[in-house]
């Protein structure tokens, strides 16, 4: 397990962009959000980001909170889900803001929907206040406008549980590195936890050869591993690097050191 800063750790050199995406059921713990592994990317991003990389953070969670947070199922109408979204994302940026700031970096929340990316205009907007942040030394948290995109609560989104979020953000903000942060370590055929069978995926052509046997869904997100799968190649397509691995203390350096315990996939294809 890493221990130190992004520069001791050897995770300052090659790659200068990197997004990371950090999925529903990894932040979430017994009872509420999990304050640990929330204060752990707050000290990692941030130690990448005083290292002078341009750090994109893709969070779920907004749902899972409000879950957690009012004691009830996750909801199955898409109305009830839009109106827990917006309770859940209050409470999902008070955690960042209050982990980020014992770290002194600035923050900020940006909701996005599909028509950010296939509106020329939008697009462009979004782009230009991205790019300032970076140059105010902010770190962008983005997550997916689930209080107001209907499309987006569907089992069929178009994000998947931000996986195919944080890969258009690849794509659009040219990132060197996606780190996709989950319950598993690493990628698989199908989710191990439900499948015996499934079978730990190694090398960029068993990757991109790989057809998913199962979507599968979270528990409180709506993501699986055929989400995962399509978000790397997606990212590798556009030729960002990309690390899928277990949410953990210390990951996020590790995976940009190149260190990572899950699956690691050189971009550039």
């Amino acid at each position: 397990m890493a221990e130190g800063t992004a520069k001791e750790m050897g995770a300052e050199g090659k790659y200068m962009r990197i997004i990371v995406k950090i999925g529903t059921n990894s932040l979430m713990a017994d009872g509420g959000l999990n304050t640990p592994i929330i204060r752990s990317l707050a000290k990692e991003l941030s130690s990448l980001r005083s290292c002078g990389r341009d750090v994109i953070l893709v969070t779920s969670g907004a749902i899972g909170s409000a879950v957690e947070k009012l004691g009830t199922g996750f909801p199955k109408d898409t109305a009830t889900q839009a109106a827990m979204a917006a309770i859940g994302q209050s409470l999902l940026m008070h955690e960042y803001e209050l982990a980020f700031a014992k770290h002194g970096q600035t923050i900020a929340q940006i909701l996005l929907t599909h028509h950010n990316f296939t509106n020329e205009v939008s697009l462009s907007n979004l782009c230009s206040t991205v790019e300032k942040l970076f140059e105010m030394s902010a770190i962008p948290i983005i997550n997916e406008n689930d209080a107001v995109s209907r499309e987006a609560l569907s089992f069929e989104k178009p994000f998947s549980d931000n996986d195919g979020l944080a890969a258009l953000l690849c794509t659009n903000f040219k990132a060197d590195l996606l780190i996709i942060l989950t319950d598993v370590d690493g990628v698989f055929t199908q989710n191990p936890k439900d499948f015996g069978g499934a079978k730990k995926i190694s090398g960029l052509k068993n990757l991109l050869a790989t057809e998913v046997l199962t979507a599968g869904r979270s528990k409180y997100g709506i993501g699986g591993m055929s989400s995962k799968i399509n978000a790397a190649k997606k990212a590798l397509e556009g030729g960002a690097s990309v690390a899928i691995c277990k949410a953990r203390e210390g990951a996020v350096l590790d995976a940009a050191a190149k260190n990572c315990s899950g699956s690691f996939f050189e971009g550039g294809i």
